[in-house]
């Protein structure tokens, strides 16, 4: 049974030196919870909202005070009380300062707090006056930061982000590239990232990094309204200290159909918990492909050096074009064909696709053995791969936290030459 509890005080108090705090507090230990009550009187004017609880609790909340200015929770029931902290604090308004309490005594989860965005931990047992002077010390940060609360740095840009890894063709290189780009992302932002494959059949993404694949991608995708913070923690699986990853495989035989919005409503559910999340999607699976297409952020498309691979790297530029226009598009060429051996160039696919290429990735056949042999992203188990350098300027592109330009670059113009010439004005007579 829960309680609420809201202190009434005198309107005003003479000496104070800051505006009154708009204040909440979850906490479950009846001792604790008075002490907090009782070192907001004075911050709040009387009117914080003191409830007795659990994160679990403030979890469950859908929708916070704008003008909240300081959250209390207590975390010390939850089995992953760093994942439970990330998902909450993507939740809560970017300027409430947040801290936790709990009866876990280890400065590891102090420091894994902090690292998602709590500004504080204590431990209970604590005295009275303890949380005021933690809350005047959060106070003071966030006063000499400019008014703004201290967070890592992945914590700054709170807006979810969804990166989808399509390739033109089977074969080059999509999962190689989806896995490094995660691996690299989360540790230059040194914030969890989530890693789905979406080929629910035939993805090889979870034995690549020698994880079980399991059913719940498709029962997520079936049920999106029924994801809630115990299930992400149940299903993706921890492949390194800032990389998750999950995905299925499903049977041959078996037949999925998405219903609508079923990818985008599965994302916004995991950004809850995750704010980066890249997605392999599938060439085999028009339905779920245009889905994640539709709910990304940004775009890679990579392509290989033939006329096959050219072609349909216009087709799917064109559907990226109408499914998800406020998307950044970024194209890749893949080693999967040698270069010096194609009749395509690089040059080439800049003229069909009207736009520059961002990246130019090169086969690089022993290190990406290596990776599978280890279990292991590309960026780990090979970091001085061809791959990993060319995807490195991609990887500090993405996320305007790390500075650096992006991936789009400016088109330049189409001269209608050869095969490759003709399949762009075939598809633009469409």
């Amino acid at each position: 049974m829960s309680s609420s509890a809201t202190v009434q005080r005198p309107p005003s108090v003479a000496g104070d030196e800051r505006p009154a705090l708009s204040a909440m507090a979850f906490v479950s230990d009846t001792v604790a919870l008075s002490r907090v009550s009782a070192d907001l009187f004075n911050m709040t004017l009387g009117k914080a909202n003191v409830r007795e609880g659990t994160i679990e609790a403030a979890l469950a909340i859908s929708e916070w005070p704008r003008d909240l200015d300081l959250l209390i929770v207590d975390i010390g029931n939850t089995s992953d009380p760093v994942a439970d902290a990330a998902a909450l604090k993507t939740t809560v308004p970017g300027t409430a300062l947040v801290i936790g309490v709990g009866r876990i005594n280890d400065v590891a989860l102090y420091r894994d707090l902090l690292a998602v965005g709590f500004n504080d931990y204590l431990t209970m047992p604590f005295a009275e006056g303890v949380m005021g002077r933690a809350v005047e010390r959060a106070l003071e940060a966030r006063e000499r930061t400019g008014g703004t609360v201290m967070q890592h740095a992945g914590a700054k840009d709170a807006k979810p982000r969804t990166l989808s890894v399509i390739g033109a063709r089977g074969g080059v290189g999509t999962t190689t590239a989806a896995v490094t780009v995660a691996a690299m992302l989360g540790s230059r932002l040194r914030e969890d990232v989530l890693l789905i494959d979406f080929d629910l059949h035939y993805g090889s993404l979870m034995l690549a990094l020698d994880l079980e694949a399991i059913d719940a991608l498709r029962e997520a995708l079936d049920q999106p309204d029924r994801i809630d913070a115990l299930f992400i923690q149940q299903v993706a699986q921890k492949k390194s200290e800032h990389l998750y990853a999950m995905g299925a495989e499903e049977p041959p035989t078996g037949g999925f159909q998405a219903r609508p919005h079923a990818a985008s409503d599965f994302l916004r559910s995991f950004h809850r918990r995750f704010r980066w999340i890249v997605a392999d999607v599938p060439r085999g699976d028009p339905v779920i492909q245009r889905q994640v297409l539709e709910a990304s952020s940004d775009i890679l498309l990579i392509t290989d050096l033939s006329l096959p691979g050219v072609r349909d790297a216009m087709r799917l530029q064109q559907m990226v074009h109408e499914v998800a226009p406020g998307a950044k598009l970024h194209i890749a060429t893949s080693g999967a064909v040698d270069a010096r051996r194609s009749a395509v160039k690089v040059a080439d696919v800049e003229r069909t696709l009207k736009r520059k290429v961002d990246c130019k990735i090169p086969a690089d056949a022993a290190a990406t053995l290596a990776a599978i042999n280890f279990g292991k992203p590309l960026s780990e188990a090979a970091p001085n791969s061809g791959i990993v350098k060319a995807l490195r300027p991609l990887v500090a592109g993405l996320d305007p936290l790390g500075g650096g330009g992006g991936g789009g670059a400016a088109g330049i113009a189409f001269k209608a030459s050869g095969l490759l010439g003709r399949f762009g004005q075939s598809l633009k007579k469409k």
